[in-house]
């Protein structure tokens, strides 16, 4: 038995071991010591002018770290705000670039150990520029493999798709077109707990982007608010939807219940609303509390069944052996009751007769 429990116990150290290992050499494989700050910033011009901005790119590694640096435009394609950078000749409207308006103070650099570089630049504006949103990120490319921020190097692979970005939103002055619609608001028809998980998905119509604000509020079949959670604020860029995802009520919820949505937008604070109905239903352990309920009422039942057939078997015996002592005590009494003849005398007649 000891020896059982020391193998296991090795084979248990062996195992933990793999997996810190394991995981230590994931993170220093994912580790990048590049940092930009800020990741995202907001510049406004009017038409015919220029604004400046700047970008800080930091190097957390003991190894210097030479590469390009580039501006790109970049739209949003999914529904989750991911930016996606255009570079060169595309087919893509130039309704929201601005990448082609904007200077750089350098292209090329390297970023000493631990040290930082400030990359500015400026953007000039045309005079004809359609006013609203445009959209472009400076970047970071390293040439070569480089140190993770523990100092080792990664791998040559993770460089070409390494690009550290810092996402710029310019508004050009001037009036611009605000709207939005709910694509999408739903939940689960059926929950067997709560919270339930509510989904919201929100199309930017307009020129530029909007972060819509509001709350879920959740209401029981009787029409009491029992639940409000806030709605997610994101980003949604022109033309494209953003899905949040918001969990709202409470692990125990039974019955049918509403969702109401109310958020605002833009600079007017524009209104946003929608409403859904679902159900909320522990059936499982709702199952198991009717059967345990059944199952204590037969017992209750069989018991209360078995008590009655025996009082009144008790009741049936008790009336035999009754009657069987009524007899007994008969029989008794006609034993124990002293025998004698009468004396019969003799008539009149039967007198003179002798």
């Amino acid at each position: 038995m000891k020896n059982l429990i020391k193998i296991l116990a090795s084979l248990g150290g062996i195992a933990l071991l793999a997996v810190i290992l394991t995981t230590s050499s994931k993170a220093q494989l994912g580790a990048s010591p590049l940092i930009v700050a800020p990741a995202r910033q907001s510049l406004t011009s009017d038409p015919g002018k220029s604004t400046s901005f700047a970008v800080r790119f930091y190097n957390t590694s003991s190894e210097p770290i030479s590469g390009t640096f580039k501006v790109a435009d970049f739209i949003v394609k999914d529904n989750q705000g991911t930016p996606t950078f255009l570079e060169g000749p595309t087919a893509l409207s130039e309704k929201y670039a601005a990448a082609k308006w904007v200077n750089l103070s350098t292209e090329k650099g390297t970023i000493s150990p631990n040290g930082m570089v400030v990359i500015s630049g400026n953007v000039k504006v045309p005079a004809n520029a359609r006013s609203g949103g445009r959209y472009f990120a400076v970047f970071f490319e390293p040439d070569a493999g480089i140190p993770s921020a523990t100092g080792a190097k990664l791998e040559e692979s993770s460089s070409v798709t390494l690009r550290l970005a810092g996402l710029v939103y310019l508004r050009v002055s001037g009036p611009i077109s605000e709207g939005a619609s709910i694509v999408r608001f739903s939940a689960p028809a059926f929950s067997e707990y709560g919270p339930v998980a509510v989904t919201t998905e929100i199309k930017n119509n307009g020129d530029y982007h909007i972060a819509p604000a509001g709350v879920i509020t959740i209401k029981n079949m009787f029409g009491k608010e029992v639940s409000i959670a806030a709605l997610q604020e994101a980003n949604i860029f022109p033309d494209a939807t953003r899905v949040t995802t918001t969990k709202v009520g409470a692990k125990w919820m039974i019955g049918r219940f509403t969702a109401n949505l109310d958020a605002k937008y833009g600079e007017a604070g524009k209104a946003l609303t929608a409403s859904l109905a679902f159900w909320v239903f522990p059936w499982k352990l709702a199952t198991i509390i009717v059967l345990s309920i059944i199952i204590l009422i037969l017992i209750i039942y069989i018991l209360i069944n078995k008590f009655v057939k025996k009082e009144k078997k008790l009741e049936t015996e008790l009336k035999e052996e009754k009657t069987e002592l009524e007899e007994l005590k008969a029989k008794l009494e006609d034993q124990i009751k002293p025998k004698f003849t009468p004396e019969v005398k003799p008539s009149e007649e039967e007198k003179k007769a002798q």
